[in-house]
């Protein structure tokens, strides 16, 4: 089905650590694709490190936590009017990195994107995202809070792999919006979850989300908590959302032998962290990374929205047209919000 709209759209294109919005063609559609108005893209940290770190010779639109309203398709699972949320990447499901469960290090993750990306007022969802990571919208779920789908999705993936288990204490360094998600979903397993964070501010959000205490970071009401909770033995695994190197010594001193350390946060490519190769040894600390989502971990994050299990409605409050994204990125650096959410293509 085809649209008689002017085939142009605004994006915003960055190159060599800056931005602008510019006007160009709409994506034209082949068998088995769709077109979505983009209603609603989180703008994730992983946009603003680029922006502000990579240098990308080559423009390219970002944006990759995308919600919209289906306007044109010739997909047999989507039809025009039909809200959707898509992911960005889609993992071949059998190369010997996805059959090791590490769907993140897939050529075919790598290579496969939307068209362009969520900073758009339209983007071409391609066949095999439409088959494997696009998913209608819960009535119950606005497109704003449908748009937390694939960070959700991170998250969730990350539990998984540092082997978080009910009764669990575990400890979450940073509460922006990543920190009150994973906050959320260990204590929808079934753990305990101390929230550090400077902010007093996102320290009540998470008091109001139930976690199980908030400290502003490494004092000693946080150290005789952390005894009190766990016998003296220390957490089960300490989950860093914030990037500071200084921090990641004293973060592994919090866990528990044989405890656990994820890192979801990328640092500043000048930046170093120096580890007690020792301390990792002789206590057998783990250090997990987790970078991205696999389509199951969507629909798992999907399903969690829509039942309440994960609430974020208290995070999409900040939204921003294409022509105010140096106002979104100003108010994510100096952390005045915790999420800001573009709306190139508002309805």
């Amino acid at each position: 089905m085809t649209s008689d709209k002017p085939r142009t759209m605004k994006v915003l294109v960055s190159q060599d650590n800056g931005f602008c919005v510019q006007e160009i063609s709409r994506p034209l559609l082949s068998e088995g694709e769709m077109l979505l108005q983009v209603t609603a893209c989180g703008v994730c940290f992983s946009d603003v490190h680029k922006i502000r770190f990579q240098r990308m010779e080559d423009p390219v639109v970002l944006g990759h936590e995308v919600a919209g309203r289906v306007v044109e398709s010739s997909a047999a699972k989507f039809k025009v009017g039909d809200r959707v949320v898509v992911a960005h990447h889609v993992p071949c499901g059998r190369c010997h990195y996805c059959c090791h469960g590490n769907i993140s290090m897939c050529a075919e993750f790598k290579k496969t994107n939307l068209d362009p990306g969520g900073f758009a007022e339209f983007v071409r969802v391609p066949v095999e995202h439409v088959e494997s990571v696009a998913f209608p919208i819960p009535d119950s779920l606005t497109d704003n809070e449908a748009s937390f789908m694939e960070p959700l999705a991170c998250c969730v993936r990350a539990v998984k792999r540092a082997g978080i288990q009910p009764s669990d204490v575990v400890v979450v360094v940073g509460l922006g919006s990543i920190g009150l998600l994973f906050m959320q979903l260990i204590r929808h397993a079934g753990g305990k979850c101390i929230g550090l964070d400077l902010d007093p501010a996102r320290r009540e959000l998470a008091d109001s989300l139930r976690s199980t205490a908030t400290f502003a970071g490494s004092e000693p009401d946080f150290e005789e908590s952390l005894a009190s909770m766990t016998n003296g033995r220390g957490a089960d695994a300490v989950l860093l959302t914030a990037a500071n190197p200084p921090l990641v010594p004293t973060a592994l001193s919090w866990l528990r032998a044989g405890g656990t350390c994820l890192v979801f946060a990328s640092l500043h490519p000048d930046s170093d962290v120096t580890l007690d190769w020792n301390q990792l040894y002789y206590r057998e600390l783990n250090i997990v990374t987790s970078y991205s989502a696999s389509p199951a971990d969507l629909e798992e994050a999907l399903k969690l929205l829509a039942n309440g299990s994960v609430r974020v409605a208290r995070m999409t409050g900040h939204t921003f047209p294409l022509e105010r994204f140096s106002e979104a990125l100003a108010a994510i650096e100096s952390r005045a919000i915790l999420k800001a959410i573009m709306t190139p293509g508002e309805i």
